[in-house]
């Protein structure tokens, strides 16, 4: 026979249980806003039932909670955290070549293509007029303008390479204060959890700071057999239980690019060793304050294209102003230098200290290596290919030119767009060299007019004449500015659609929680009925069982 206490242990067992249910859906209800909170469950099963002797079948005993649960799916968890890190890399990267292309500004009135226009309008006006002081004026001015526009532009790129620089700091610095506080939260699980059970709500706040820190970087995470949490960033721990590592902020000490701005930090592990950045905010910005090729340029690919423009520019004009004649007969003159060198100074500057600040490399007899057997018009093309051959055969000359100084060829570094400046000589107006020869000075104008026609010298750049270059440029950047606003909502529309998918798992939905609310509640008046009727049977069994004939 069964224990006559068995009807009311199994009443109470239910209405413990739903009582615990109420305290469940109230939690949820009360956390339906919480950031990150994933609804909980409470999992019951029936207690092991109690077996009538002779084969006669089994009682049931009950309710048994056996745990509170979060609802979670770990394939969104991951899905979502991976599209995240992808969203804000690309995010990073777009924000930074729509400042490019507002620096740009092109076509407006105040763009690149404009200073050239005037540029090449001026000396057309000068062609016509060689003798008129107005027109060289106006010219000079025009070499100013031309010169402070690209100088101002070139500088301009260089404090976007500095403001990615303290974004990047910045970065760094917040993935070293998501680590520490993964580490203090998993000291807390693990010491909630030490007699079993999961702590539901650490393990959210947990999850909140993986979904932000993977913002930053790429992460990887599991749970050991013993549930200690790990994270890893690039194949190596960040944390791992109780320990963490950190990045660390490193100046360097050589530049990665000729021309990139001064005070460039890069970042290691705490050991020295590379971090490997695979996706995150923190890869777009280094890529984009850093990458000079391939298919993520950034900043010092705009700057290097500037200086390549800049350094044929100088080449192409200063050989052909310098074999002219000024007005004074004065020959040798440069239009273009840098820091507002005299010719004679740019000369010695480039001969002594133009290349990595020692003296440049002859190489003449290399780049004219048969080219004078040529038709006349193949010559160029050959002396191209030859100047081509010579950069590629020596590594130590990557991101170097070749620059015609006097009739002979020099390896130099390229001229910095940044540094450029007129030429200190025209500040003598008389030695604007418009003839191009001494009996030609009275009127002479056909040095000017080798000057003018360079603007459609399709030989000139790879990209062709000087406004080819630069509509290539722009052109360049247009592409790349809207590849990276295309992938960067493509990636925008992922996220949202994975954060819909997580929440229609992981959300509270009040409509659920109240129907949960009254089954749980209808639930709990059952069992607290069947309590009142037990009660009533001992009752009837202790109090008046067995009293006729007292």
């Amino acid at each position: 026979m069964s224990n006559g206490f068995l009807g009311l242990n199994i009443a109470l067992s239910g209405l413990f249980a739903n009582q615990r249910q109420l305290g469940i859906v109230s939690h949820n209800v009360s956390n339906a806003k919480t950031k990150g909170y994933s609804r909980q469950m409470m999992d019951t099963q029936a207690y092991n039932p109690y077996h009538l002797p002779g084969g006669k079948g089994a009682i049931g005993r009950g309710v048994d909670v056996t745990a509170v649960r979060q609802v979670r799916d770990e394939y969104l968890d991951y899905k979502l955290r991976y599209e995240t890190s992808m969203m804000n890399e690309w995010g990073a990267r777009t924000d930074v070549l729509k400042q490019v292309e507002n620096l740009f500004n092109e076509p407006t009135p105040n763009g690149l293509t404009k200073l050239l226009d005037g540029y090449y309008e001026a000396l057309r006006t000068w062609q016509e007029n060689p003798e008129n002081l107005t027109a060289r004026a106006t010219l000079r001015q025009n070499v100013i303008a031309f010169s402070e526009g690209m100088r101002r532009t070139s500088g301009m790129l260089k404090n976007i390479q500095k403001d990615l620089n303290f974004q990047f700091r910045a970065a760094v610095g917040a993935v070293n204060g998501y680590a520490e506080k993964i580490r203090d939260i998993n000291i807390a699980i693990h010491k909630a959890e030490i007699e079993g059970g999961r702590s539901n709500d650490l393990r959210d706040r947990r999850n909140v700071l993986v979904d932000e820190l993977s913002e930053y970087v790429n992460v990887e995470y599991y749970e050991d057999d013993k549930n200690r949490f790990h994270l890893l960033v690039g194949g190596q721990h960040l944390v791992s239980h109780y320990r963490m590592d950190q990045f660390k902020m490193t100046p360097r000490t050589q530049k990665v690019n000729d021309d990139d701005a001064y005070g460039i930090f890069d970042a290691t592990w705490k050991n020295g060793n590379k971090i490997f950045l695979h996706t995150g905010k923190l890869k777009g910005l280094q890529d984009v304050r850093d990458n000079i090729a391939g298919d993520s340029k950034g900043i010092p690919y705009y700057i290097d294209k500037m200086n390549d423009f800049v350094t044929t520019f100088v080449n192409e004009f200063n050989e052909i102003h310098s074999g002219g004649f000024g007005l004074d007969g004065s020959t040798g003159v440069f239009l273009f230098t840098t820091g507002g060198m005299t010719s004679d100074e740019f000369r010695n500057h480039l001969i002594n200290k133009g290349l990595d600040g020692g003296a440049a490399i002859e190489t003449t007899e290399a780049v004219m290596d048969g080219v004078a057997t040529l038709p006349k018009d193949e010559q160029l093309g050959k002396i191209r290919e030859n100047i081509d051959k010579v950069l590629a055969n020596n590594p130590k000359y990557k991101n170097k030119t070749v620059y015609k100084l006097d009739g002979k060829y020099y390896i130099v570094d390229k001229i910095k767009a940044s540094d450029l400046t007129a030429a200190k000589d025209i500040e003598d107006l008389n030695k604007l060299a418009a003839a191009s020869s001494l009996e030609d000075l009275a009127g002479g104008y056909k040095n000017a007019i080798k000057m003018v026609q360079t603007r459609h010298n399709l030989d000139m750049y790879d990209w062709g004449s000087p406004d080819d270059f630069l509509k290539s440029l722009v052109s360049n950047l247009g592409v790349d500015a809207q590849d990276a606003y295309r992938v960067s909502a493509n990636q925008e529309a992922l996220v949202k659609e994975y954060n819909v998918s997580r929440d229609s798992v992981m959300g509270v939905s009040l409509d659920e929680e109240v129907a949960a609310m009254m089954k749980f509640q209808t639930a709990y008046q059952a069992n607290a009925r069947m309590v009142n009727v037990f009660d009533e049977m001992l009752e009837l069994v202790v109090n008046r069982l067995g009293l006729v004939g007292r």
